[in-house]
C-alpha cells in the first residue's frame, strides 16, 4: 500500500502511525506500507511500481472537497486503477479534526484552561478547506505547542478510533473493507 507521507523524517515515522491505526481494524493483518513522500511522488511510485504482488493500493490527500475526486483521478491517470485509490478528504488532518476528544487528550488545555476542541470553528471535518491550518490555529497555545505535520501526526494516528473513521469517511471505510 502506497501512502502519501515523508518516509525518512527525524520527527517520526508516519508508517508507524498508519500501521497502528490500521492494525485496530485489521487485527494486525497489515499490508506492507510504502511511504511515497509528496502526493505526486506517491502516485508515480504507485503507477510505476516494480514490486511483485497482486494488490496495490494508494492512499493520498485529495487536497479538495469530495466532489473533486473524479477530476483528481483523471488528472493523475488513475482511471484504470480507481478501485484501488483511496483519499483522505481533504487531508489526513481531517481525520484528526473528526475526533476532538483525541485532540483534547493529546494537546491538553491552553494556559487559559481552554480545550483544543472548543476552538474549532467548524464541527464537520470534511467542511474545513485547509484542515492542517485549522489544526495549527487551534493548537498554537496548547501544552504541546502548534500542530507538527510529522511529529504530532504519527502520535495522533496511533490514537484515532478506526471505527469512528469508518463512520465519518467513506474512503477510509472502503479501504478497510478492501484490506480485510
Amino acid at each position: 500500500m502506497f501512502i502519501e507521507g515523508e518516509s525518512n523524517s527525524p520527527n517520526g515515522d508516519l508508517r508507524q502511525g498508519f500501521s497502528k491505526l490500521l492494525s485496530k481494524a485489521l487485527n494486525n493483518n497489515l499490508p506492507r506500507i510504502i511511504l511515497g513522500d509528496g502526493k505526486w511522488l506517491t502516485i508515480d511510485k504507485f503507477l510505476h511500481k516494480n514490486i511483485p504482488g497482486d494488490l496495490f493500493l494508494l492512499l493520498v490527500d485529495l487536497d479538495g472537497k469530495e466532489d473533486s475526486r473524479e477530476r483528481d483521478i483523471r488528472e493523475n491517470n488513475l482511471t484504470d486503477v480507481r478501485d484501488n485509490v483511496f483519499y483522505m478528504i481533504q487531508e489526513m488532518e481531517s481525520w484528526f479534526l473528526s475526533q476532538p476528544t483525541i485532540l483534547d487528550k493529546f494537546y491538553g488545555v491552553d494556559h487559559n484552561g481552554k480545550k483544543v476542541s472548543d476552538k474549532m470553528t467548524i464541527k464537520k471535518p470534511i467542511d474545513f478547506e485547509y484542515p492542517d491550518k485549522e489544526l495549527k490555529k487551534i493548537t498554537k497555545t496548547s501544552r504541546k505547542g502548534e500542530y507538527h505535520k510529522i511529529k504530532h501526526a504519527v502520535e495522533l494516528l496511533k490514537l484515532l478510533d478506526s471505527n469512528l473513521l469508518e463512520v465519518e469517511f467513506a474512503d477510509y471505510k472502503r479501504l478497510v473493507k478492501k484490506l480485510r
